[in-house]
């Protein structure tokens, strides 16, 4: 049985990034970007109005108030998205909307709460105006040739915009893990099935597929295999084809668990075999031809808290991220909490703050198969391995969840 951090280690150690792919911009939110990204234009491409107003030469309005305005001439309105028809002479301006481009010879823009239009054909203005004031200068944001992304980049929505500005309309970024599912037992049912006796609904294939498609990866969904030696077998050899696999189940010491048996004889190289955390003990990891291969535990919390701990940082790593790692806060606890030795302890819990302090609160019984306490919680309490006994009111390490 290994720690946590040398488990991680192994595993990190054995999962290498995938290969690259053009995508769409609308598809490729929260990947990462695999090529650098230079601007082929300035943006804004042109001097283009900031405010709402009337586009000037500053030296018309020197000495110009409140007590003593200016009066100008309007020759022509521009919208955005229109082209100015006339230079501006001296005496003249023009009524100009933000974004619109700016007419040649004029230098400043007056935002129009500064104004007062007498007519269509004549504004007063009751401020002077500095060369340059209210305009967005062509390249202000992006000068052409600027390296604008970096490859590495985890894709966000301002990514996104930036891509559409620049008229990138695909981009080469890191593949999506294809991530085989595959649950173990013949106590399983599907989730329209009858439970009969003995028989329970299959939570863990469905959970673990929602979580490979939270953190980027591509779910395939294997049929579940009964405690059939040849039955696991046929469905390990579908999985391994994918880019990463998980079976959930049959990796204990029972008669039955014929998991970790029959991935040596397909010949996964196991890295280790039982962690110590709880829950999640009976954790399995290999690989085969490059392929990681987890072997999870059944109990469906313990499913779940391992793929947090474990998975979710391989499937991240992957796909080229390097931010698989969660935020951890300090909390008081409520509840005297006592442990046996050995083991690193993850409970769930529900945090808040009140006052800026942080207080942690137990979700019910923490047993691996009691689901309803996972649901309620925000926040996985941590008690390390040598540690026997927290007492309520004491001060606790917390990794949020979300």
């Amino acid at each position: 049985m290994i720690k946590i951090e040398e488990a991680l280690e192994k595993i990190l150690d054995g999962v290498e990034v995938l290969g690259e792919e053009a995508v769409g911009i609308l598809d490729c939110l929260c990947r990462v970007l695999a090529e650098d990204i230079y601007a082929g234009t300035n943006l804004p491409p042109f001097d283009n109005s900031a405010m709402d107003g009337y586009a000037v030469r500053s030296t018309d309005l020197k000495g110009v108030s409140k007590e003593n305005p200016g009066t100008l001439k309007v020759i022509e309105e521009i919208k955005a998205g229109d082209v100015p028809k006339e230079a501006l002479a001296k005496g003249v301006c023009c009524r100009i909307m933000t974004g619109a481009p700016i007419p040649e010879g004029a230098d400043s823009v007056i935002m129009v709460e500064d104004t007062e239009a007498d007519s269509r054909e004549e504004v007063r203005i009751f401020k002077q105006t500095g060369c340059g004031e209210n305009i967005r200068r062509a390249g202000e944001d992006v000068k052409e040739g600027d390296l604008v992304i970096s490859k590495g980049v985890v894709i966000r929505p301002a990514e996104v915009g930036m891509l559409a500005a620049l008229g990138k309309r695909t981009v080469r970024v890191v593949k999506r893990p294809v991530v085989a599912i595959l649950t173990t037992g013949n106590e399983l049912v599907d989730i329209e099935e009858e439970v009969g006796p003995a028989k329970i609904r299959n939570s863990n294939g469905y959970a673990l597929y929602a979580l490979i498609l939270k953190y980027g990866g591509i779910p395939l969904m294997l049929q579940t295999a009964r405690d059939s030696r040849d039955e696991i077998r046929r469905k390990i050899e579908q999985g391994i084809k994918a880019d990463m696999l998980l079976v959930s189940g049959g990796v204990s010491v029972g008669e039955y668990d014929l998991v970790r048996e029959v991935m040596k004889e397909l010949g996964v190289e196991m890295r280790f075999y039982k962690v110590a955390i709880k829950p999640g003990k009976p954790l399995a990891f290999g690989l085969i031809d490059k392929t990681p291969v987890f072997g999870l535990p059944g109990n469906p919390v313990s499913s779940m808290i391992t793929f947090e701990i474990f998975v979710r940082p391989a499937l991240l790593a992957m796909s080229g991220r390097n931010d698989f790692r969660r935020t951890e806060v300090r909390a008081t606890i409520k509840e005297e909490i006592r442990k046996k030795p050995g083991w690193r302890h993850y409970l769930r819990a529900q945090v808040e703050y009140r006052e800026g302090r942080g207080y942690a609160t137990l979700t019910g019984p923490q047993g691996s198969g009691i689901l309803s306490s996972l649901i309620k919680a925000n926040g996985l309490i941590i008690i390390g391995e040598e540690v026997t006994m927290v007492e309520s009111g004491s001060e606790v390490l917390v990794r949020l969840l979300d």
